[in-house]
C-alpha cells in the first residue's frame, strides 16, 4: 500500500518504497457460515424473507462488514436469486482466513461449481487465499473448474479483457497460483503452453508471477513462458509473459539470451505493460545493462518503464551506475526537458529516479549532469509552488549524489533555499547517514533527529538501527519518539527497536560485576542484557496512549517492540490485544504470544454481545460517510494547480468509495500533502499528518476483489487488513502483484504520472 509508510531509510530519503501490506495478511480463525448470535438480521429483528432483495443485499453487506462469516446464511449462498448467490459468495470470500473450517471450505467449493461466472470468480478468490494446509486439495478443485470453463462447458458469462466484471476463469487461475506449489505450476504451465486463448494466457502468466515469488520456476515453466514471450509482442499475452520472469530473484544463466531476446522485441513495440519487460531484463543482471540504459533515455518510452529501468540499473552496481551516467547525459541534451514546461510533465519524475538511482556511488563520469541538475536556477516569486518543488527536489538529489557522503558540501547547502526546508534536511540526513555518527558528524545528526519535519525526524529514528555507535545518545531518541503523540514517530521508533533491540538495551549488572571480578569466567558471546526503565517506560506509556482507531500501525509497532525487548509486560499487553475486534491488532497479538511461548495461540474474533447483535441488525447509519453512492461519482483534486480527477466506483468498494467522497464533500482533503510519490509505481495521499501513518480517525473494513490493478486504478491504501482509512493511491503502471491485495475504488483521470511528492492538494470538488 500500499503499505501506508513502513518504508526503510532509503525509502523516506529516495522515495522509491515499492512494498505493499495487502488486506488479506491475516492470522484470524473463521467459523462456518450459519445462523448464531452475530447474523445479519433485517431491521425488526427477523432474518430476511426468501425473495426480499433489497433486505437480503442490506444483511449480506452487514455481514460482510461485520467481518463475520458465520453471520453469512447457508439460504444466501444456494439462493436462487443470482444477485443474492453472488453478494453473500463475495462477502464470504473477503472475510474467511486459513485455516478454513471444513464448513467454509464446503461453501466455497460449492460456490466454485455455480452455473453463474461471477460466483465461480468470487468463490475461487476466497479459495486461493485460504490455502494453507490445503493448498493441493483447493489447487486441483480449481484446475477442474478452470478446465470446464475453458472447454466452454459453462454458458455464463462471455470473456472481455479489460472489463470490470468479476471473470470467472481469469479468477480460478489467479486462485490456483495464490496457492502456489509444483502442481500449481504444472497446471498453470500447461496453460501458457496450450492455451490458444489469449486471456486465460494472460491470467495464467500473471498467477505464475504469483508462484514465481516464491520460488524459481522449473525449465518446462521457463521455456513455455519464452516461447510464449517471443511470440507477437503487440499481443498482452505475450508481454505478460515476461511477468513471472521479472519476479524472480535471477534469470539462470541457460535462458539469459532468450529472455533479452523476448524482452527486446516487447520494448521494440509501444505497450502499457512495458515494465514487464524492464523488470525481466533486470533479472539476467550485467547482460541488461546496455538496453536499460537505452531505455532510461528514450523519450517515447513509457515513463513507467524508464523509471523502472533507472532503479533497475541503480541495483546493478558500479556497471549499472555508469551506465545512468550516460543515460541521464543523453536525457539533458533535450534542454527543454529543464524548462518550467518540462519539469511539470511526467519527464520529472523520470530525471528524479535517475538521480536517487545513482546514490552516493556515484561514478565521476556523471559529475557534468548532475552540476546541471544541482545548479538548476531557483524559481522566482512568480512561479508557480509547484515548480519549486520539482526544482529543489532535483537540485537536492543530484546534491546528494555529487557529495559522495560529505553532508557538508556545498550542493548540500545550496540545493534549498529555504534554511529549514524538508527536502533539503532529508538530503543532508542522507548523506550524514552514509558513515558512522561520530563526532562532528554525530552533532549534525542530532539537530536534524529533532527536526520540526515528521519525515525528517522519522529517517533519523530508522538511522539509530543501523547504527550502533550511537550507543546512549540513540536510545535516548528512541525514548522521546516514543514519548511524543505523533502516530509515525511512535511507530518509526518501535519499528527501529523491533530490528534491533540491542540498541535499547543495557548490560547486565551481574555481567558489569563480572567483568570487575578477576575470578568470575571470562564473558560469553551473548551477555545478559537488562532493559533500562526509562525504555520500558517509554514503551508502556506508548502502549496506553489513546491512538485513534486507525492508528493500528502505531500500536502493534509498539506490541512488536515489547516482546523484542523481553519485557515482562508483553503478555499481558498481547493478551488485551487478542481480544480486539480488528483483525491486524489479533494477529500482531497472536504472532506476540506465539513469540513468547503461548503454544498455537487463538486470537478469533470476539463474538457479539446480544446488544452489540442487536446494533449490527439495525439499519446502517449513514451520518459518518454519507449517503450511500448510487452511481460513479467524479471528484476533482486541484493539485498544485493541476485539475486531476477520480471517479469513485461503488460496485465493488461501496463502503470505501462512500467514504472518500464524503470525505471530498466535506473538504477534507484540503490542504494535504501528497506525501508519497513512487516514479512509475503510485501516487499516495490522504493523511492530513503527511508522512503516512495517519487517516481521518475510523477504519474501513477490506473490500477487495479479483480485478486487475491497471494504469490510473484507484485503491485504498492499508498496513494490514481493514486499516483502511483515508488515504488512496493511484497507479501510475500495471503491477498485477496488487491484484487483489487491495479494494479497487475507482478511475483516475489526468497527467497523476507528474504529481511530485510534496504538492499539495489545494481545493476539491465532488461532481453532482
Amino acid at each position: 500500500m500500499i503499505p501506508r509508510a513502513t518504508w526503510r531509510l532509503a525509502a523516506r530519503l529516495a522515495g522509491f518504497a515499492l512494498a505493499v501490506t495487502s488486506c488479506r495478511h491475516s492470522a484470524s480463525q473463521a467459523r462456518p457460515p450459519g445462523p448464531d448470535a452475530g447474523a445479519a438480521q433485517s431491521p425488526d429483528g427477523a432474518t430476511p424473507a426468501a425473495g426480499d432483495w433489497r433486505a437480503q443485499a442490506a444483511a449480506i453487506e452487514r455481514a460482510e462488514e461485520g467481518r463475520r462469516p458465520q453471520g453469512i446464511q447457508e439460504a444466501w449462498l444456494t439462493a436462487t436469486d443470482v444477485r443474492v448467490r453472488r453478494l453473500a459468495t463475495r462477502a464470504l470470500s473477503r472475510v474467511v482466513e486459513a485455516p478454513l473450517d471444513t464448513s467454509v471450505e464446503a461453501a466455497l467449493l460449492r460456490g466454485l461449481g455455480d452455473e453463474d461466472r461471477e460466483v465461480t470468480g468470487w468463490a475461487a478468490y476466497g479459495l486461493g487465499w485460504a490455502c494453507k494446509g490445503r493448498e493441493e486439495a483447493h489447487v486441483m478443485a480449481l484446475a477442474a473448474r478452470a478446465a470446464t470453463l475453458s472447454d466452454g462447458l459453462d454458458a455464463g458469462m462471455p470473456r472481455e479483457r479489460g472489463g470490470r466484471g468479476i471473470d470467472g476463469e481469469g479468477s480460478v487461475l489467479r486462485a490456483i497460483g495464490r496457492c502456489g506449489g509444483a502442481l500449481a505450476e504444472g497446471v498453470l504451465t500447461g496453460y501458457v503452453t496450450a492455451s490458444s486463448g489469449e486471456v486465460e494466457a494472460e491470467e495464467a502468466a500473471y498467477a505464475l508471477g504469483s508462484v514465481a515469488g516464491k520460488h524459481a520456476l522449473g525449465d518446462e515453466t521457463m521455456g513455455a513462458l519464452l516461447d510464449r514471450a517471443l511470440g507477437d509482442a503487440t499481443q498482452p499475452d505475450v508481454v505478460a509473459a515476461l511477468f513471472p520472469i521479472g519476479r524472480l530473484e535471477h534469470v539462470p544463466d541457460a535462458w539469459t539470451a532468450r529472455v533479452v531476446a523476448a524482452a527486446r522485441a516487447a520494448l521494440r513495440v509501444s505497450s502499457p505493460h512495458e515494465g514487464f519487460a524492464i523488470r525481466a531484463l533486470e533479472k539476467t543482471g550485467v547482460f541488461a545493462i546496455s538496453d536499460l540504459a537505452t531505455a532510461v533515455s528514450k523519450p517515447d518510452l513509457d515513463p513507467a518503464a524508464r523509471t523502472d529501468a533507472a532503479r533497475a540499473l541503480g541495483r546493478l552496481g558500479l556497471a549499472g551506475h555508469e551506465a545512468l551516467a550516460g543515460a541521464l547525459g543523453r536525457m539533458l541534451k533535450d534542454r527543454a526537458i529543464l524548462e518550467p514546461a518540462g519539469l511539470l510533465r511526467d519527464g520529472f519524475n523520470v530525471l528524479l529516479a535517475v538521480a536517487f538511482a545513482l546514490g552516493q556511488e556515484t561514478p565521476k563520469s556523471a559529475d557534468v549532469a548532475l552540476r546541471a541538475l544541482a545548479t538548476l536556477p531557483l524559481p522566482g516569486r512568480d512561479d508557480s509552488p509547484a515548480l519549486a518543488v520539482r526544482v529543489v527536489a532535483l537540485r537536492c538529489a543530484a546534491a546528494v549524489a555529487l557529495a559522495r557522503a560529505a553532508y557538508d558540501a556545498e550542493p548540500i547547502a545550496k540545493c534549498d533555499p529555504r534554511a529549514d526546508g524538508a527536502t533539503g534536511q532529508r538530503a543532508r540526513l542522507a548523506a550524514i547517514v552514509e558513515k558512522p555518527l561520530v563526532g562532528e558528524r554525530r552533532k549534525a545528526f542530532r539537530a536534524l533527529a529533532e527536526s520540526p519535519h515528521l519525515a525528517v525526524r522519522e529517517a533519523a529514528l530508522e538511522a539509530v538501527a543501523l547504527h550502533p555507535e550511537l550507543e546512549e545518545s540513540g536510545r535516548a531518541l528512541l525514548v522521546v519518539a516514543l514519548g511524543t503523540d505523533k502516530p509515525g514517530l511512535v511507530a518509526t521508533a518501535a519499528q527501529a527497536i523491533v530490528q534491533h533491540p540491542e540498541r535499547v538495551l543495557t548490560l547486565a549488572a551481574s555481567e558489569r560485576r563480572a567483568a570487575l571480578d578477576p575470578r568470575a569466567p571470562p564473558p560469553t558471546s551473548h551477555p545478559a542484557m537488562d532493559l533500562p526503565l526509562e525504555v520500558k517506560a517509554a514503551l508502556l506509556r506508548a502502549l496506553e496512549h489513546p491512538w485513534r482507531e486507525d492508528e493500528v500501525e502505531t500500536r502493534t509497532a509498539v506490541l512488536d517492540a515489547l516482546v523484542a525487548v523481553g519485557s515482562p509486560d508483553a503478555r499481558a499487553a498481547a493478551t488485551r490485544m487478542c481480544a480486539e475486534p480488528n483483525v491486524t491488532v489479533r494477529e500482531h497479538a497472536a504472532r506476540a504470544l506465539r513469540a513468547l511461548g503461548t503454544p498455537e495461540p487463538a486470537c478469533p474474533q470476539p463474538l457479539p454481545s446480544p446488544a452489540s447483535a442487536t446494533a449490527a441488525a439495525a439499519p446502517r447509519k449513514d451520518a459518518d460517510d454519507g449517503p450511500p453512492l448510487a452511481h460513479p461519482t467524479r471528484v476533482i483534486f486541484d493539485v498544485s494547480g493541476a485539475k486531476l480527477a477520480v471517479s469513485f466506483e461503488p460496485d465493488l468498494a461501496p463502503l470505501a468509495a462512500r467514504r472518500f467522497v464524503h470525505l471530498a464533500r466535506t473538504g477534507f482533503f484540503r490542504g494535504v500533502v501528497v506525501h508519497r510519490v513512487v516514479p512509475g509505481y503510485v501516487v499516495q495521499f490522504g493523511d492530513p499528518g503527511g508522512d503516512g501513518y495517519g487517516g481521518s480517525g475510523a477504519l474501513l473494513p477490506c473490500e477487495t476483489s479479483p480485478v486487475a490493478f491497471d494504469a490510473l486504478d484507484v485503491g485504498v491504501a492499508l498496513a494490514g487488513r481493514d486499516t483502511g482509512s483515508s488515504q488512496l493511491f493511484v497507479t501510475l503502471a500495471r503491477y498485477p502483484k496488487l491484484d487483489g491485495d487491495y479494494a479497487r475504488i475507482g478511475r483516475a483521470e489526468g497527467d497523476w504520472g507528474a504529481v511530485a511528492e510534496g504538492d499539495v492538494i489545494v481545493d476539491v470538488k465532488v461532481e453532482e
